[in-house]
């Protein structure tokens, strides 16, 4: 009997590492989170088109309700979007940030009017473009506005294959099955944002626990969650104000990392929130999310400031100013969008046309600052499959790049639309949200 016993756990075992090890590869071959499947932006079994327009390559088109900025997540033949509605009704500005909270005040660049909002999921049939179901997940009038470049689903939803996990900030987060039936939800303290900027981190995902960022104006944290009920596994408060980064989760030495962006980098332990090291030397607002690769941890602040470091594993403690900075560059850093790493180069897309690639490992120019054609400003992240940049403006026009220790640009594709979000990209077809649409490109001979 004992012998049989452990030769059934021997086999539960088997089965659940096998599954596992099954669901990783499938995910390699769509884009599960922000920043896809290998957590760059870089889709390595895709082939998108090079060009495109409402005439050329043009798989679908179909129109999206409301507004969100979140970066369309797919997973098999489905597309999962997030999106605010707003609604023709009359209720009050929730009181909920209490009195003496700092840096509360109306940005110039802040949408300071505005309605009750339907939070909703978003299904799409990801090879024909028709919907395929929308769930409402909560309604409620916004305790603060938001920057005009975001809104009120700012974030990118999260998938394991089976659930979709969607995070609405101050307006929690949601666990819903593939067909629309829900699962759980969480709830979280409304968020204080500095000048009623929004919100705008997504949260990452890893095995069984999914992690969230809040840093705000109150008590900032980071928490990790049970993806299957919704309940707290950690929470690790921070000393950062706000800011809007998305974590990003690793393996190093056979320990899982959570590492975060802020003025001082951190770097968490996924399973009990440990902090094991922290490095200090940006800016507030350090948006971008980390890039990890090479024994190194890339990060980027770049704003008022141009830093970006490149910190080596391996140490714990601070390691602000020692050698564990391998190397670090004081020009052409992005606000907003992230480093990709690809390979042995990283690049960066500044948010006002300037590109640039450098040696991953030791920071080696390549090129510095390249200014893109066009004048084009960026908020999406720079995405990238078989050996091609695509670099997506506000304006709609998308720069694709070779990649490569050179630039050459092989085209510039024109939509009359408003992007923020960034693409991504999946088998033959690369899916850009606009402000209206989301559009699926690929070459119909495929």
């Amino acid at each position: 009997m004992k012998h049989l016993i452990i030769t059934t756990i021997a086999a539960v075992l088997l089965v659940m590492m096998v599954s596992a090890r099954l669901m990783a590869d499938e995910a390699l071959k769509y884009w599960p989170q922000w920043r896809g499947p290998t957590w760059n932006g870089v889709a390595l079994q895709a082939d998108p088109p090079i060009t495109w327009s409402e005439t050329e390559n043009l798989r679908w088109k179909t129109p999206v309700d409301g507004k969100g900025w979140g970066t369309p997540i797919i997973w098999g033949e489905r597309i999962f979007l997030l999106t605010a509605i707003a609604l023709d009704k009359k209720m009050a500005i929730p009181d909920v940030i209490p009195a003496g909270t700092p840096n509360i005040n109306l940005h110039p660049q802040v949408i300071d009017s505005w309605k009750p909002q339907k939070f909703a999921i978003v299904c799409i049939d990801r090879i024909t473009g028709k919907l395929l179901w929308s769930q409402t997940v909560h309604e409620a009038m916004p305790h603060q506005g938001h920057h005009r470049k975001g809104g009120f689903a700012s974030a990118s939803p999260v998938t394991d294959g089976q659930h979709i996990y969607a995070y609405f900030g101050s307006f929690g987060l949601y666990c819903y099955d593939f067909e629309g039936r829900f699962v759980w939800k969480k709830y979280f303290e409304p968020q204080a944002m500095e000048d009623s900027l929004g919100e705008g981190s997504s949260p990452a995902l890893f095995g069984d626990t999914l992690v969230i960022v809040v840093d705000t104006e109150r008590q900032s944290y980071v928490v990790a969650i049970d993806k299957r009920s919704g309940e707290e596994i950690w929470k690790q408060d921070r000393d950062e104000t706000s800011n809007w980064t998305t974590p990003c989760i690793f393996t190093h030495a056979g320990r899982r990392q959570v590492v975060v962006n802020g003025k001082t980098v951190r770097s968490y332990d996924l399973a009990t929130g440990e902090l094991i090291w922290r490095c200090g030397g940006h800016t507030a607002s350090a948006i971008p999310m980390p890039a990890v690769g090479h024994g190194l941890v890339f990060t980027a602040s770049g704003w008022r400031k141009d830093t970006l470091q490149a910190i080596a594993l391996g140490k714990r403690g601070d390691l602000t100013g020692s050698e564990s900075v391998v190397w670090s560059l004081r020009r052409g850093v992005p606000y907003v969008p992230c480093p990709m790493l690809w390979g042995e180069e990283i690049y960066l897309l500044e948010d006002r046309s300037f590109f640039s690639c450098l040696g991953a490992t030791d920071g080696a120019r390549r090129y510095l600052k390249h200014r893109l054609p066009g004048n084009l400003n960026f908020s999406a992240s720079p995405v990238g499959a078989a050996d091609r940049i695509y670099l997506l403006s506000e304006a709609g026009r998308t720069v694709v790049l070779k990649r490569g220790p050179e630039i050459e640009v092989l085209a510039i594709n024109k939509l009359d639309e408003t992007f923020y979000a960034s693409p991504a990209i999946v088998g033959d077809a690369i899916y850009l949200r606009g402000d209206e649409h989301l559009f699926c490109f690929a070459e119909p001979s495929r």
